[in-house]
């Protein structure tokens, strides 16, 4: 199974509150250009978790438009910026065992490299805006995924 881990785009600061903050025209692009990146396997993904902030929403929405996906977006509420590593695996293990998108931000998304490839969730890649990690295992679980695939913009 693959986990692919994407930070949101570039966000503006302007917004009454941090979960309002929507993507700058920049952070527009940015996910354009991984959406259309070659070294990322975007086929088979079935399922799209998503943080319920502005920001991720419309990452996940320009992935959607570009990739062709049909599949559902789901919002949840553990895959914020303070969100916990147990909690996402308990998260993934309580649905189907299948690729999966996560669009999310940081520090969560290099605490969960780091996480489910090291044991360690300060062992994770850092990672900037737009920024993907695809990992991969047989189950998503702590030190049980590797990292095969890390694309910056």
């Amino acid at each position: 199974m693959r986990l692919l881990l994407m930070r949101h785009g570039e966000a503006s600061w302007q917004a009454a509150a941090d979960s309002q903050r929507p993507l700058t025209e920049y952070g527009q692009q940015q996910v354009i250009q991984q959406a259309n990146n070659k070294a990322i396997d975007w086929q088979g993904f079935e399922q799209l978790l998503v943080s319920p902030y502005l920001r991720t929403q419309q990452t996940s929405a320009l992935l959607q438009e570009y990739l062709g996906y049909l599949g559902a977006m789901t919002l949840n509420n553990n895959i914020t910026p303070d969100g916990q590593c147990e909690t996402v695996q308990e998260l993934l293990l309580s649905l189907p065992q299948v690729d999966t998108i996560l669009v999310t931000h940081q520090p969560l998304i290099s605490s969960l490299i780091g996480y489910f490839c090291d044991g360690d969730i300060f062992a994770g890649e850092p990672m900037m805006p737009a920024s993907i990690a695809v990992l991969s295992g047989s189950v998503f679980a702590r030190q049980c995924m590797q990292l095969e695939t890390l694309a910056h913009v």
